[in-house]
């Protein structure tokens, strides 16, 4: 680790500078910081930042006879101009390598530096990969009467502006990696160092929670995302308490990331209503507001489709030949607009929406060729057409639910090979890994079967876990076929 530091012309006092850490009390007596820093953190080199009157001073004259060789001196410019503040930037970033360990220091930092090295502490995280170890002041002025000056940590500030630009980056891109680093971060460094009781353990709980629920966003999986919107939920409640306590700038965003969060949640994504179908509208109005418009384009198509399987009342929505035969039916429909020699499904031509619908089917599959061929074509629309065209497309598929029969269809179906669970021996006291793991490939909602070889204490526990998850639950062998063990489905 190097340490940065600065050094001024000004008066300073002797004092005994105290740091307090989790291996105790650290004191050292002396007039200037920079050699308390030296000292107490033992840094391998000490770059020292001085203004040419600082160098020439007396100050400086005493670091180097007490410090020697672990001093590195880069002369700053006064800093009374612009380009002063520049060329201080400058030189404290030309003074870190890339991927570096620092200190930064900025008790003798004199007017406007100690927000320029907060701001080149940001910029060397990012840029460099550097980590920042510790962002200190010598609080000479927080002495007490014993003459004793606290060494205050300010490297909470500095964490502050990674949490404000992660819950930034969730709220505007659906993106949760730095916001949940930050949470497991937090999580593994208090039970690392033990830094007091009731550590917290719902933290690492979210962090895997948002980036479930990104990963689902930004790879176009709206169940997902609805179900994993509705997990998460209850558990942003549950470590309110805990981010009070230990995580507080995670507390500050944590309403509105619930709120956030909420908009996309479903109880039962596995049904098709039009409840469902209007949470995927609000997701695709998600995606434009941040401007994810190959998602909301992408979802929007399949919303029609999934639209289509209502209105038509065809079987198992989420099956590959349901949706085909809906897709089918309106390419069909598609055909007759064009005047080839098609006939128009009957369902549709009953449908007051048909036309819009057969319309917007039409635009979406060249508006979605578009996108997927990354305007590979002749006559490629401008990005900018794109994003308009894509801006209606809610309010479009909004009236096509106005009016018309309200239907409902269930849809997935989920085989669990419980032989996979345990591999070569089932072991009781392991029940809790494989309940968990097989109410993770149930997901919610779904028509479950279980099948595969494997003790009867086993099949009994994944079925009395799996209700209330699963809508229907089959058990399956060569011997029996598929025999019912329960059904929620008209519930």
């Amino acid at each position: 680790m190097n340490a940065l530091s600065f050094l001024g012309t000004g008066r300073y006092e002797p004092t005994t500078y105290v740091w307090v850490d989790a291996a105790g009390e650290h004191t050292y007596e002396t007039h200037l910081f920079p050699e308390a820093v030296a000292r107490l953190f033992e840094p391998e080199r000490l770059v020292l930042f001085v203004t040419p009157q600082a160098r020439a001073g007396e100050h400086f004259r005493v670091l180097q006879e007490r410090l020697q060789e672990k001093i590195y001196p880069v002369e700053i410019p006064e800093g009374g101009s612009r380009e002063d503040l520049w060329q201080i930037f400058e030189a404290c970033a030309g003074a870190v390598a890339e991927g570096e360990e620092i200190l930064l220091d900025v008790t003798h930092a004199f007017r406007s530096l100690p927000l320029i090295v907060f701001t080149v502490a940001a910029y060397l995280r990012r840029a460099k990969n550097v980590t920042v170890n510790r962002l200190i002041y010598g609080a000479y002025e927080a002495r007490d009467d014993r003459n004793r000056s606290p060494i205050f940590d300010l490297t909470p500030l500095l964490d502050l502006l990674d949490w404000l630009n992660g819950a930034e980056a969730f709220l505007r891109r659906s993106d949760a990696a730095v916001l949940a680093g930050r949470l497991e971060d937090t999580q593994r460094r208090l039970w690392r160092e033990r830094a007091g009781e009731a550590l917290p353990r719902k933290l690492q709980v979210v962090a895997g929670a948002l980036r479930r629920l990104s990963l689902g966003l930004h790879h176009s999986r709206p169940l997902e995302v609805m179900r994993e919107a509705e997990r998460l939920l209850p558990l942003l409640d549950e470590v309110a308490a805990e981010s009070r306590r230990w995580a507080k700038p995670f507390a500050v965003v944590l309403e509105r990331v619930r709120a956030e969060v909420a908009v996309l949640a479903h109880p039962r994504p596995g049904l098709l209503d039009e409840e469902n179908l209007a949470g995927q509208i609000t997701l695709i109005e998600h995606y434009l507001g941040r401007n994810l418009v190959v998602q909301a384009v992408t979802l929007a198509r399949e919303w029609l489709i999934s639209w289509a399987v209502l209105r038509r009342r065809g079987g198992d929505w989420l099956a590959p030949k349901v949706r085909k035969r809906a897709e089918d039916d309106l390419g069909q429909a598609a055909a007759v607009r064009r005047g080839e020699a098609a006939e128009l499904p009957a369902w549709l031509a009953d449908l007051p929406q048909g036309d819009d619908a057969v319309s917007l089917w039409m635009e979406l599959a060249d508006l979605r060729n578009d996108l997927a061929h990354c305007g590979m074509r002749p006559s490629p629309r401008p990005a900018a057409s794109v994003e308009d065209q894509a801006r209606v497309i809610p309010a479009r598929l909004r009236s096509l639910l106005a009016g018309g029969p309200s239907p409902a269809v269930w849809g997935g179906r989920v085989t669990i090979d419980l032989k996979e669970l345990y591999g070569e021996t089932a072991r009781l006291e392991d029940l809790p890994l494989y309940l968990a793991r097989a109410k993770e490939l149930a997901g919610e909602g779904n028509e479950v079967v279980l099948t595969g070889q494997a003790p009867i204490w086993l099949y009994l526990a994944v079925a009395h876990a799996l209700h209330g998850k699963a809508r229907k639950l089959l058990y399956s062998s060569p011997v029996t076929g598929e025999v019912l063990v329960f059904d929620h489905t008209s519930t």
